[in-house]
């Protein structure tokens, strides 16, 4: 197999893994492609990590292809697990089938496998590959390896802008006093793809109070795809009828709150049947943001989007707990009534931000989308 047809597949891999975004957790959405070779090369089988991280997708390609799958060739955007855990060990799988060669995109962080699952194989006599496509494996995989190596998840703030940097202080704040959209139609659907590919997303109280957002994924055919609601209220003091506190919500909302409050504060929202999560207050007197989100982490989430209004966003990104900075500018001026987008600072602030460094700049008709990531990150997949 050339190089270029080891790209090839594994851009089929990698394709198949961002599919699962947001539904694998607590395991990596890990995309697999079985590629034949008795009449030329040819994918006998594609797969993906299953809901909830089961089953994974290498014994999948290898079950679809049966005996066609000895002296094949699999590709794999994670190394292949070679512990015992919720699923028998993935390297057995693809030995006992008769794999010839495995090209992996990236090592696995996780101290379970960490190389084991790469020396397996070349013990077993199968010629092992890796790197390819390292770079594009590696940010699909960050939720992962930021889970296994500092203990919280991959973290993105999301946030609309107008043509003059300003953001809507509600979204009843139309001519009609309906949405006040300041981005094109196709941005907001591909602001709903990004609900689509994360565990969780989390709003202030602000946000919750002034907006009543839902936060599902509305895009025909995604809607089950919604992610975990997350609210911040400190001393619990939201009211009982947002919609994200109704028991006909897709997903169970969680609500964070300070330590030590009484249960009495809790059981008012008993007919809700919400999730709490108790975290310390820092030395401001507000959330622990790092507490909290370790606290996600050991839950099993691994990608958290924060649509969480101004305050919120400037608050992840001081306490340096921010991966990626996601803008939406639309073509209109908001003007009077407008806010400033990370609180008291304008847009410029991230731009000059020294965590981050602009990535990628999308242009969806009217609407620009500027994708802000860590530096470090950036570096270390060599971009």
């Amino acid at each position: 197999m050339s190089q270029t047809e080891d790209i090839k597949y594994m851009a089929s891999a990698l394709a198949m893994a961002r599919r699962g975004l947001g539904q694998t957790a607590p395991n990596p959405s890990v995309g697999a492609v079985l590629v034949g070779h008795e009449k030329g090369n040819v994918i006998l089988a594609r797969a993906v990590t299953g809901p909830g991280g089961v089953p994974h997708g290498e014994p999948q390609v290898l079950e679809m292809a049966g005996d066609k799958a000895k002296g094949a060739t699999l590709y794999v955007t994670l190394e292949p697990c070679n512990h015992q855990g919720r699923t028998p060990p993935c390297t057995q799988a693809i030995i006992k089938a008769g794999v010839k060669r495995v090209v992996i995109a990236s090592t696995d962080q996780d101290e379970r496998v960490l190389g084991s699952g790469i020396a397996c194989l070349q013990a077993a006599g199968i010629e092992v590959t890796t790197g390819v496509l390292v770079t594009q494996a590696d940010q699909l995989n960050a939720g992962h390896f930021l889970r296994q190596t500092k203990r919280r998840p991959y973290t993105i703030v999301k946030m609309a802008v107008s043509k003059d940097e300003l953001i809507l202080q509600g979204q009843d704040s139309g001519p009609d006093k309906g949405p006040a959209w300041v981005t094109s139609a196709l941005a907001r659907q591909r602001g709903a793809l990004l609900r689509a590919e994360v565990d969780a997303i989390l709003v202030g109280t602000q946000t919750a109070l002034v907006d009543d957002p839902s936060l599902t994924c509305r895009l025909n055919g995604l809607e089950t795809r919604s992610p975990i609601p997350i609210i911040l209220d400190k001393d619990l003091k939201l009211p009982k009828d947002l919609k994200l506190l109704q028991k006909s919500a897709l997903l169970q909302p969680i609500i964070v709150c300070k330590h030590g409050l009484p249960e009495e504060q809790k059981k008012q929202y008993a007919d809700n049947d919400p999730h709490f999560i108790d975290v310390p207050l820092d030395k401001s007197e507000q959330l622990d943001l790092r507490a909290l989100l370790e606290q996600l982490a050991a839950q099993g989430l691994t990608r958290l989007l924060i649509e969480g209004g101004p305050r919120v966003a400037k608050s992840f990104i001081e306490q340096n707990l921010v991966d990626e900075v996601m803008v939406f500018k639309g073509d209109q001026d908001i003007g009077a009534g407008g806010v400033l987008p990370f609180h008291d600072q304008p847009l410029r602030w991230v731009h000059n931000h020294p965590l981050f460094t602009l990535a990628r700049e999308e242009k969806l008709k009217e609407t620009v989308i500027y994708c802000y990531q860590r530096i470090e990150a950036c570096q270390q997949n060599g971009s």
